[in-house]
């Protein structure tokens, strides 16, 4: 899909949820829900049955956690059952739950281990790393976690785990992380002084 396609149908969807939410007039209110038919209409040549979702207020970025758990020199990561692609283990962060606590239950249920988070090794724009164009707009926080026990039980997202070398990793689902998001996971283990990486 074409980013800046993508772009323009992201921005006509903010404004059309955004007037949705302070108009004052149904002449107003037909409009602005007119917008956000087209704005999903744009991408029906790439995303036949897509539609936008509704969100109430001002649209912001989703929020993805991911979690880096390094042990033995091997980084622990997850192959997707849809895709057979692996990524480390995360998900959306739901509401009513922090991003560490978002992160610590998608290692368990998507790997059978229990971790701690460390650190926020890095918070990154989607968009500015080397992922496919989705709809969603999106940051990824990648966070450093140390393992606690547990044994392999993946979910039924999830078909198998493997523990990984740096210079061994297989091949990585690019819409949920890459292998820059290893490497910087390996950077911060090596040296936790590090500063959280920020685009």
């Amino acid at each position: 899909m074409p980013h800046d396609l993508l772009a323009l149908s992201r921005e006509i969807k903010g404004i059309a949820e955004t007037g949705l939410r302070y108009c004052s007039s149904d002449f107003d209110r037909d409009r602005y829900e007119r917008l956000h038919e087209i704005a999903s209409e744009l991408l029906a040549s790439h995303l036949p049955d897509f539609l936008w979702p509704m969100e109430m207020g001002y649209p912001t970025p989703k929020l993805d956690t991911r979690a880096a758990v390094i042990d033995d020199g091997r980084i622990l990561l997850v192959r997707e059952a849809s895709n057979g692609l692996w990524t480390l283990p995360g998900g959306w962060c739901d509401a009513g739950h922090t991003p560490t606590e978002n992160a610590v239950r998608e290692v368990e249920e998507e790997s059978g281990y229990r971790v701690e988070v460390t650190k926020l090794a890095g918070i990154w724009d989607k968009a500015c790393h080397d992922h496919p164009a989705e709809p969603e707009y999106s940051y990824k926080m990648i966070f450093l976690c140390r393992l606690l026990g547990g044994a392999p039980n993946p979910d039924h997202e999830i078909s198998e785990v493997g523990w990984f070398a740096p210079d061994a990793l297989p091949e990585m689902c690019p819409h949920r992380a890459s292998p820059d998001y290893v490497a910087l996971a390996f950077r911060h283990h090596a040296d936790p002084s590090l500063p959280t990486e920020v685009d």
